[in-house]
Parts: C-alpha cells; structure tokens; sequence
C-alpha cells in the first residue's frame, strides 16, 4: 500500500492522530519533570557551592592568610578534574591561589562556559563570587550533571518517541489493512446489490464489533429492501393480473352501454354495472396507496398513547351484528388496561381487516373470538375462528399484496386486507402473525415495545 493511499485511510489517520497526541502529552509530561528535577538538581548545587564558601569564608575570618591559601589550595588538589574550580586574591588584588586563569567574575552567581576558564571539559560552570574580609573568593561547579540529564532526558525521551511512532505507523497501517479489507467486502457486496442481486449479505464474524453492528444494519437493510423489491414485482404482476378482469369488464359494459344508447335501448344496467366495476377499481389502487403511506413511516407523528382493550371494544360492537347476521357468533375478551402508543385508526381498521377476514372466508356457524392480553413481555391482540383455516404453506403468501387463495377471484375483496394489517403492525414495530388454531386460524398481533 503506498504512502499516499495509507494516509487517506480513516484507520491510520486516527491511530497516527492518537499516537502524536499521546507524544505531545508525553512532552508536556517530561518537560514538566525535567523541568523540576533540573530545579533540584541546580539548587543542590547551588547548596554544594554555598556550603564550600561558607567554610572558606570561615577560614578567612581568622586573619590568617596562610591558611586560607592552604585550604584553598588544599581543595584545588583535590579536584584534579576540575569538577570545582577556585580562584582566591589577596587584600591587594593579588592571586593567592587559583586552578582558573586570573580573570573577572561579577559577583554573585553566574554561568560561565568551560572554554572561558580554560578547562578541559564540554560543561559550563556555575560560579559564586564574593569579597569576604578584603578577599575575593570564587567558587565554581561543573554543569556535568545537569547537562548529563539533558542528554539522558532527550535521548530516552527521542528513541522512545521514535520507537513509539513507528509502533503506531505499523499498528496503523495493519489496522487499516484489516478494515480496508472489511470495506472492500461491503464495495464488493453493495456492487452485487447495484447489479441485482439483493441476495448479497456482508459476513459477521463473532467477535461483534462496531463493524459488525455496521454489517448487520446493512444486512437488516438489504434483507427489507429485497423483500420491498420483490413485492413491488409480485405487485406490479398481480396489478396487471387482477385490473386486467375488470378493466376488461368494465369496458364491455360501457360498450354495451354505448351500442343499447346506440339502438335506443336503456343503458342505466350497463353504466350501473360499469359504475360498481369503476368503484372496485378505485378501492383497489385506494388500498395500495393506504399501505404505502404507512409503510412510509409518516403516520407515526400521529401515534397517542391508547388502551387498545377500548378499540378493539368498540370494533367488535361495529361488527356484532354482521355476524349475527351470518350465522356467526362474534365475542370480545379483553383485559384493560393495555396501553400502547399508536394510530387509533389504523389500529381499529387492521383489526376490522382481520375480523372481516374470518367473516368473509368463513362458512355460518362459525364462532369468532378477539382478545386482548397483556404481560411483561408486551401486549398481544387475537382475533381467532373455528373455521377452515389457511393451510400452513399458504401463510405468508396470504400477507402479500393482492395474493388470494381463491385462484379464480370470482369472491369478493382485493387481497389487500391482510397486506395492509402487516404494514400497521411494521409501523407500530408489533408483529403479525398466522397460526394454526386447531381448527380454524388465529390472527395474533404482538406488540413488544410498550412504554411503562
């Protein structure tokens, strides 16, 4: 990989980011220490110089010259390598005892280079001047130990810089390699799906990271747009299949009204006829565009906290006695509250789709029960018969838009009453589902997410 592409990778910048942040703080950190322990250091050796003054000054205030000389002199031997240095003059100016050149120092402190002193060394001095009983006493100590730590400091401070960034670069580099490779995964899969095969799916490994939660959120993704593709294509065919019959018919009817107008015969049969084929038409494409607009998700900004037990009371009595009418017994068993958030509308029509379900497909006699149940794990609404059933195989087929399992669609209704039903349930993030119910079908609608 080169260098330029390595740099446009988001890896390696944030691993190369964090690594030069880790080094500014370890600079701070270590200026701040060397900071201090320089401070220590020279104020010890400032004591080490004040303490070897202060005894030479003790020496003078006996007024003997000879020994001062001698313990200056005494002191010069023993530093043969000029670790401390000492120049002593007399009360006339003159050099007593010295291991520098005869020259001038302020008095006070004062940093002098070891070239000034003609000393043999690479350090710089610290030196303490005063006149103490008409002499002048200079006393000096190398900055061997500072500079050493200098060295020291920054020489462990650059290689561990150093070994530290090219650690970062080929962690960097290898962590970018690793999710290059991940992501050239999801080019190669989400190219598959341009091309077509919305069957692609990205591999999750088991570790679960970030990427892996990425990876299955596009999974989820595919999987609900291949299944929104397929029933856009299984719409479209059933379209032209089921609008076919009536378009047809509802031609023949307005010809038929136009040749009985044409002979001056009574048409109002005709156009009634082709009145009532334009109608179920036009509840046909209604109904797909219902369950658009909630597969949309823009009904959610009308979701209100609801006690479902209360609708589906109040769909049950709507639809009492049409069921008395059938031949048929339709009972109510609900347990309030049950509280959930939604769209009371599309709430009441989804279980209205589901009783008109079992009323229209099942034969008189046939007993009808809607519940509601409610527990720690959700709110679940059943609207169960005793009738025919739907055969287990047929199940999902029966939720898709304008799929009937009366082959010759010569009973009334559009196949859309149970399609719709699934897209309230997705909406409101329940669940539906048909099951067996020994004989008959139970209709359950299960809402997991329910506020407290």
């Amino acid at each position: 990989m080169r260098p330029a592409d390595l740099m446009r990778r988001t890896a390696f910048r944030l691993a190369l980011g964090v690594t030069l942040f880790v080094l500014t703080a370890i600079v701070l950190a270590s200026a701040i220490g060397y900071s201090l322990l320089r401070q220590q250091l020279v104020a010890r050796q400032d004591a080490r110089v004040t303490e070897i003054f202060t005894a030479l000054q003790e020496t003078s205030q006996s007024g003997d010259e000879t020994d001062l000389v001698e313990a200056v002199t005494t002191r010069i031997k023993a530093s043969p390598d000029f670790a401390t240095v000492y120049l002593l003059r007399g009360l006339e100016g003159k050099v007593l005892a010295a291991s520098v050149p005869d020259m001038w120092f302020k008095p006070g402190w004062s940093t002098v280079e070891a070239a000034s002193l003609h000393v043999p060394a690479d350090y710089p001095y610290r030196m303490f001047a005063a006149s103490v009983h008409g002499y002048s006493i200079v006393v000096g100590l190398t900055d061997a130990d500072l500079d050493d730590l200098a060295e020291i400091s920054f020489g462990a401070f650059g290689w561990s810089a150093l070994g530290v960034l090219i650690a970062a670069i080929g962690a960097g580099a290898l962590i970018a390699a690793r999710i290059q490779a991940r992501i050239n995964t999801v080019e190669a899969t989400l190219h598959r799906v341009a091309l077509g095969d919305l069957t692609a799916r990205l591999a999750v490994s088991p570790k679960g990271d970030d990427l892996d939660q990425i990876f299955r959120a596009i999974n989820h993704t595919l999987a609900r747009l291949g299944g929104l593709v397929e029933a856009m294509r299984q719409v479209s065919a059933d379209i032209a299949h089921d609008l076919r019959s009536p378009l047809n018919r509802l031609r023949i009817k307005i010809e038929a009204a136009a040749e009985a107008e044409g002979k001056g015969q009574p048409a109002a049969a005709d156009l009634a006829a082709a009145l009532a084929e334009s109608d179920a038409i036009d509840q046909t494409f209604s109904a797909l565009l219902r369950i658009a607009q909630i597969e949309a998700g823009t009904v959610r900004q009308k979701f209100r906290r609801l006690d479902l037990s209360v609708v589906l009371e109040a769909v049950v009595e709507v639809y009492a006695e049409v069921a008395e009418d059938a031949a048929m017994t339709l009972t109510s068993l609900t347990q309030s509250p049950a509280f959930i958030e939604a769209d009371k509308d599309l709430l009441t029509q989804a279980l209205a789709n589901l009783i008109e379900n079992a009323l229209r497909h099942c034969p008189p006699g046939t007993a009808i029960a809607c519940s509601v149940e409610a527990d720690a794990t959700g709110i679940r609404a059943c609207v169960q018969d005793n009738g025919p059933g739907i055969p287990e195989a047929e199940r999902e087929n029966v939720l898709r838009r304008l799929y009937r399992l009366e082959k010759s669609r010569t009973t009334e209704g559009s196949g859309l009453g149970l399609a719709l039903v699934k897209a309230v349930a997705e909406v409101h993030d329940a669940q539906l589902s048909l099951t067996d119910a020994g004989p008959g079908l139970k209709a359950i609608l299960d809402f997991h997410h329910v506020p407290g």
